[in-house]
């Protein structure tokens, strides 16, 4: 899997199936799977995803995206460091995930995870240190949450609210982590 990913930290228990129909209605999507663990589907419209405020995103057949991946994953390495500065640790995360690279992915991924955010409520762990980050702050909130390398030194990882990432997704050098 070579783009870049995203993780969406849930308050409580979802699953991929919570996400099927939703993303079937807001983006036109067509699973490539079952969604019963994990699927991989591609966005067939992004009128919705583009909200006033945000960069306008060209549509799926004016670019050259996806297709995406959205399934479970493991939260241990990030239990074993104890989520300090969340004052509730996540229930659960799925991961979201572009195929490929390139600015209209990395664009279409941030999209994705805002919108998915907003519908499960969920805090977004970008997977790795943003860079760079911009001069000036951002709104909202963003941590260095610690997590558990198999070697047992800490890595760390920038997880932040939904405000932070709509302010990030409009700002020029937008990426995501790949």
């Amino acid at each position: 899997m070579g783009g870049p990913s995203v993780g969406l930290w849930l308050p409580e228990e979802r699953s991929v199936l919570d996400a099927v129909p939703w993303l079937e209605d807001f983006c036109g999507i067509r699973p490539e799977g079952d969604g019963s663990g994990a699927f991989d589907f591609s966005v067939l419209r992004t009128a919705s995803l583009d909200r006033a405020g945000l960069p306008r995103l060209r549509g799926p057949e004016e670019a050259a995206v996806g297709p995406f991946h959205l399934g479970p994953e493991s939260l241990e390495d990030e239990r074993a460091c104890g989520f300090p500065g969340l004052g509730r640790p996540p229930a659960v995360e799925l991961a979201l995930l572009a195929y490929s690279s390139g600015p209209d992915n990395h664009l279409l991924l941030g999209h994705l995870a805002l919108f998915l955010g907003e519908h499960f409520d969920a805090l977004i762990d970008f997977g790795g240190l943003l860079s760079p980050l911009p001069r000036s702050p951002l709104p909202g909130r963003l941590l260095e949450m610690p997590y558990a390398m198999e070697d047992g030194t800490p890595g760390y990882s920038h997880v932040a609210d939904r405000v932070f990432l709509r302010a990030w997704l409009g700002r020029e050098g937008f990426r995501m982590v790949k």
